[in-house]
């Protein structure tokens, strides 16, 4: 598995990678909002009665800070990322 970290150089894996917990949470309530509000429309559209639900695995974009680079990124996990192949650094290694 670790070897597969070091082709895709995801900043999820990195080591200079500092997370924005806040701004994650922030991302998670906006889209929990649009989904609400579709399933609403839909609701009213339809008579779809199902109970509304939400998968937080849907938003697969995260948010850090680069300490390297010494800025923002965002980026989704195990996902490869070509921009990444100069500073990634494994944060196992």
């Amino acid at each position: 598995m670790i070897e597969l970290q070091k082709i895709d150089c995801n900043c999820n894996d990195c080591n200079f990678m500092v997370r924005d917990i806040e701004k994650y949470k922030k991302s998670l309530s906006t889209h929990r909002k649009w989904r609400l509000d579709s399933f609403e429309k839909r609701k009213l559209l339809t008579g779809y009665s199902d109970k509304f639900q939400f998968n937080k695995k849907e938003v697969s974009i995260n948010y850090g800070r680069c300490n390297k680079l010494n800025k923002n990124v965002l980026f989704i996990p195990n996902t490869c990322q070509l921009e990444t192949q100069e500073c990634f650094n494994h944060r196992k290694e």
